[in-house]
Order: structure tokens, then C-alpha cells, then sequence
């Protein structure tokens, strides 16, 4: 029952990884070490479905799985978690598998460009924190459109600056 509701989970969030019709998607490999780890980091390998606005709000999903390198080469854990933020920081909210101790967990933590930290909290082992270096880089914020007369369309509240080339507050 509970690995029906954590796959449903899942499959939704995919899903809703292709509703951004004009999103980034980005693929990256990182090492993660988590408390009562060891030394021995695992490989981490995601891919990270964004959209950012022009003033750099960004929301999105991020799908992550884990090999654990210590004693030979085996899923570790599997997580979805929605990002929120900006483009070069979010908050990270999300659910997990642990394969190593057939566990489901909770995941939050903040991710940055090369870096995510956080805790996983477990039914049974408590908080578990961990630190990731990934080869993930902040997103990209989106130009300005030009409208027919050549003039940029702004957010709403700014104004294009020709000058500077950039849109500013009001």
C-alpha cells in the first residue's frame, strides 16, 4: 500500500514535470554525504524541471536517485521534491524511497548552484541531514520578449530602460 502511494506520488510529479510548456530541464551527477554515512559519499544522479520568470521566481520539480559506491554499486534512494524559489537558491520540499532500509522518508532543504543541504526525516531513524555537491548551476532567467515595435515587454510594475537594456522597478 504504501509503495502505491509513494509510486502515485511519483508518476504525478513526473507528470507534472511536463507541464511547463517553456521550462529548463537539467540533468547533473553530484556526491552526497549523509549523517551516519561514512566517508564514502554516494553518487547522486537528477534532473531538475524548472521555470523561471523574469525576476528570477522559480518553481519546479527535482528527481534525484542515489547509488550508494561503498561495498559495491546499489540504489540507495529515489526522491521527488518541488523546488521554490529563486534561481540561484530554493527551498526543497519533497518524498522518498530508502531502498537500503525499505523506508519512505520526507526530504527539506535548500538547493544552490553546486550545493544542496537538508534533512530527510524517517518513520524510524529521525532526522537524518545531509549535503550534496552537484554540478547543477543556478537557472536562467528569460530576456524580456520584443513586441512588434521592438520595445521589450517588462514584468508588470517595470519599465524597459534602453539604455542599461534591462527592465527596471517603476
Amino acid at each position: 500500500m504504501k509503495k502505491s502511494i509513494l509510486a502515485s506520488v511519483i508518476l504525478s510529479g513526473l507528470m507534472s514535470t511536463f507541464a511547463f510548456a517553456d521550462s529548463e530541464t537539467k540533468a547533473y551527477v553530484g556526491l552526497n554525504w549523509y549523517k551516519g554515512g561514512g566517508t564514502m559519499p554516494e553518487l547522486v544522479l537528477g534532473v531538475a524541471d524548472t521555470k523561471t520568470q523574469f525576476n528570477g521566481d522559480t518553481k519546479g520539480v527535482n528527481l534525484v536517485f542515489h547509488l550508494k559506491l561503498a561495498g559495491g554499486l546499489a540504489p540507495s534512494k529515489l526522491r521527488l521534491s518541488a523546488l521554490n524559489g529563486k534561481e540561484d537558491l530554493q527551498g526543497e520540499l519533497g518524498i522518498g524511497y530508502n531502498f537500503l532500509t525499505s523506508d519512505p522518508y520526507i526530504g527539506l532543504g535548500l538547493n544552490a548552484p553546486h550545493l544542496a543541504i537538508g534533512v530527510d526525516g524517517y518513520r524510524n531513524a529521525g532526522l537524518v541531514p545531509y549535503a550534496t555537491v552537484h554540478s547543477l548551476d543556478k537557472f536562467k532567467k528569460p530576456l524580456p520578449t520584443a513586441t512588434p515595435d521592438s520595445t521589450p515587454n517588462c514584468p508588470e510594475l517595470q519599465f524597459w530602460d534602453p539604455i542599461q537594456g534591462i527592465c527596471r522597478n517603476t
